[in-house]
């Protein structure tokens, strides 16, 4: 048994700076794309890109009723062929897919795109129709990350935003750099991982012709005890953003989604754990999560409370020099939006176990509440201190959610102490080693290869 264990974290660990890896690649693609957008579209011409794209992905996450966990949870727990399972539900995403498609083309583009040239509209309703590929994409990957295989996901995390980046700035170079172009550049990068998620399928086998429908229906009702809670939650993470393409200039956005960019470095962080530690919340021994939850609480809470306050020191010269001065006004919000990064990367793995353990109502309750305090929140905050007020109803909603998460594990869990969260010396002690080691066999494998 001990070296069983001893095997599991093993692979944990590994499983985890394999993904760090490719996180911090996106990381740094992810800056350049920022700074591009920036420097090439300036405050109102990146607005009215982020509104675009920002809205395609909340469509589809609207509609596809969480099928990333759902995918990963019968993956996990089902006693069907893998091959019916994963074309169940490619079926079940694309009829989400095609219906997300239809209300953006008849609401989201007449509502967001008023004031936006004929060119720039039509753009949008091309780059809105790359909704679909999502489907393909979220089931294939939560098929792999069922069994644990990180690779083939790693390579497209890094590759896709990387493509997209690398047509961005030829177009910044040629001058020519604008919206639209930037919505061109991104359907094209789609459409090619539509292209190499298809042969991927077609090598693993995966695709058949039965369909299992009480398995549809199945995840479904799994899915839609989830789905008030997921819009909710959309609604409420993304209502600043929502609010700012609908009613205020696109500059406005503009400046927001700089200041998320700003502190996106730290997301490499939140994005690994959430990663590597989701299928080892799924459909296991409730004790076994337990002390995968405590241990993960701890070692989060120092890795990304360093890394914060690292990042607030060097922000505020940082953002304009990297983003260009027009930016300046990004700097305080961006401040106050990074322990929303922790809080919320904490609230996410109590949730992920709660779902794992079947327990996905919880998402729906929880997340009204917090749509509640959010627009309540937005009415009080937006209108006195604009941008700021935005930052800060974004913090104070991360704590609620992370409060109201907390709650729910205990109660519905294990009675989880407030002395187990806390990160000890040996924590500290745990991370400094493994990482020593993990820079030890990266150094080794460096000297092999030279």
């Amino acid at each position: 048994m001990p070296k069983k264990k001893s095997t599991n974290k093993t692979t944990t660990i590994g499983n985890f700076f394999q993904n760090f890896g490719s996180q911090i690649m996106i990381m740094f693609i992810t800056l350049l794309s920022g700074v591009l957008l920036a420097r090439g579209l300036g405050a109102d011409g990146r607005g009215k890109y982020i509104a675009i794209t920002m809205w395609t992905n909340l469509l589809y996450w609207a509609l596809s009723f969480g099928i990333y966990q759902t995918v990963l949870y019968y993956w996990k727990s089902h006693d069907k062929p893998k091959k019916v399972i994963f074309t169940t539900f490619l079926v079940y995403t694309l009829i989400a897919c095609i219906l997300a498609i239809i209300i953006s083309e008849l609401v989201i583009v007449p509502l967001i795109t008023v004031d936006y040239d004929t060119e720039l509209v039509v753009a949008a309703r091309i780059y809105f129709v790359g909704i679909i590929y999502l489907a393909f994409s979220d089931v294939l990957m939560a098929s792999l990350a069922g069994d644990e295989k990180f690779g083939y996901s790693n390579i497209l995390r890094i590759a896709i935003p990387g493509v997209t980046t690398l047509l961005m700035l030829s177009l910044f170079l040629f001058g020519i750099l604008d919206a639209r172009s930037a919505l061109y550049a991104s359907f094209i990068t789609s459409s090619s991982l539509f292209v190499i998620n298809l042969i991927k399928i077609l090598k693993l086998n995966y695709i058949g012709l039965k369909i299992d429908w009480p398995l549809m229906w199945k995840a479904f009702k799994y899915g839609a005890k989830s789905q008030g809670g997921d819009v909710a939650g959309m609604a409420s993470n993304n209502s600043t953003q929502m609010i700012l393409s609908v009613f205020l200039p696109p500059a406005s956005l503009g400046l927001y989604s700089t200041a998320q960019s700003a502190i996106s470095p730290l997301k490499t962080i939140t994005s690994t754990i959430a990663i590597t530690t989701q299928p080892k919340l799924t459909a296991e021994d409730i004790g076994k999560v337990h002390n995968r939850v405590t241990e993960i609480f701890r070692k989060s809470i120092i890795l990304i409370g360093t890394s914060s306050i690292g990042l607030a020191l060097v922000l505020p010269f940082l953002l304009p020099f990297v983003y260009g001065n027009e930016f300046e006004a990004a700097i305080l919000p961006a401040l106050v939006l990074l322990p929303n990064l922790l809080f919320n990367s904490l609230s996410n793995v109590l949730r992920n176990a709660l779902n794992g353990a079947g327990m996905t109502f919880i998402n729906t309750k929880s997340e009204l509440i917090i749509l509640v305090f959010t627009i309540i929140s937005l009415y009080v905050f937006l209108d006195r201190w604009a941008l700021l007020g935005a930052a800060i109803v974004t913090l104070l909603t991360s704590i609620l959610r992370l409060a109201i998460f907390y709650y729910e594990y205990r109660k519905r869990m294990i009675q989880i102490s407030y002395k187990a969260v806390i990160p000890t010396w040996s924590d500290a002690k745990g991370l400094y080693n493994v990482i020593r080691l993990q820079l030890n066999k990266l150094r080794g494998s460096v000297r092999e290869y030279h």
